[in-house]
């Protein structure tokens, strides 16, 4: 399964969120996505294995991320063991282990981008597709 190739549409629509967030918060840098990605990883992982949810606690601009891109999350998961389903809007919904692969993705996607270019390395690149 290739990631990028197979679920595009719902990596398009977080990148949209994130490049939101970015437009209306310039001051935000990588390391505000990446930890935002990484809470919203671990946060839905453990939901996968029926643990309980941890409180969420993150700086102000990460936050801003993490809301964002959780409620695309939101939008787009199903949660009643479906492969994949199709939403009112005609939008694909895909069970949780397949959004939890979308998110491993954007956050391998932001560390090469920051280690690469820098503070906004990925936040460059996601800015000119969206």
């Amino acid at each position: 399964m290739n990631v990028v190739n197979d679920y595009l549409d719902i990596l398009q629509n977080i990148e949209f969120a994130i490049a939101a967030v970015y437009r209306a918060r310039p001051e935000l840098r990588d390391p505000d996505v990446i930890m935002a990605l990484d809470k919203l990883f671990m946060q839905y992982t453990r939901e996968k294995k029926n643990l309980p949810a941890l409180p969420v606690a993150l700086p102000e601009k990460s936050m801003a991320v993490f809301q964002a891109i959780q409620d695309i999350f939101e939008f787009r998961i199903t949660r009643n063991g479906a492969a994949e389903v199709t939403n009112e809007a005609g939008m694909t919904r895909l069970p949780l282990r397949l959004m939890i692969l979308c998110l491993d993705r954007l956050l391998k996607s932001a560390n090469t981008w920051h280690k690469r270019d820098g503070h906004r390395g990925y936040l460059g690149f996601v800015s000119q597709f969206v």
